[in-house]
């Protein structure tokens, strides 16, 4: 049937303005919608490891318990309650030769007593045996800064001091530690980032 059959109403007076103000409307809802899509209000965590990818560790909310100047082995032991607290993220195990970086990065917390300055975080690590000789380096943050790079090398564990400035110690009186390993490896061609392979943790302690 012929659309002529069935000829378009004309508007009627003052009806055109309403018709293009809720079109308008329409439209900013729509680029509201996108502009949301594009810029979520996230968590910082969140937005770095699921939208930027500019980590490979998603921080999780443990609260860092720990008995202060107490070594932490991070073996698989009767003492792996002590672990959980501190594990942030980045790590498998524990298991018998420690806690196994995994990804790009990894992170521990250590809750501090409140009036604790002029600290040494001490930290055992060895490289993963495909590493080879050259081994892995390891940056270490503490709260943001950087304190130091170390390289850890296959099947000789090495025990690394770092000094913490007391500019460093945070408000909330601990530590967020993030150990960084740019020279990650992946063990078989098709692994993701978030399953290179770097080091193994074997203890860890501040004083």
């Amino acid at each position: 049937m012929s659309s002529a059959a069935f000829p378009a109403r004309p508007l009627r007076r003052g009806q055109g303005p309403w018709l293009y103000a809720a079109a308008a409307v329409v439209a900013l809802f729509e680029l509201g919608v996108t502009w949301l899509a594009l810029h979520p209000d996230v968590p910082a965590d969140y937005r770095a490891y699921y939208l930027d990818q500019t980590t490979t560790c998603l921080n999780e909310p443990v609260n860092g318990s720990y008995s202060f100047g107490t070594e932490v082995t991070f073996r698989s032991s009767p003492d792996d309650r002590l672990i959980k607290p501190l594990r942030v993220c980045g790590w498998e195990g524990p298991v018998g030769d420690g806690l196994h970086a995994v990804g790009e990065s990894a992170r521990l917390r250590f809750a501090l007593p409140y009036n604790a300055q002029n600290l040494t975080l001490m930290l055992e690590m060895v490289a993963v045996d495909m590493a080879g000789p050259k081994g892995q380096r390891v940056v270490v943050r503490v709260n943001g800064s950087n304190v130091g790079e170390v390289r850890a090398v296959p099947k000789t564990p090495r025990r690394f001091d770092f000094t913490i400035p007391n500019a460093l110690l945070a408000a909330g009186h601990r530590l967020d530690i993030e150990l960084s390993f740019p020279d990650a490896i992946r063990i078989d061609p098709q692994d993701s980032d978030t399953r290179k392979r770097s080091i193994k943790l074997l203890a860890g302690k501040v004083v």
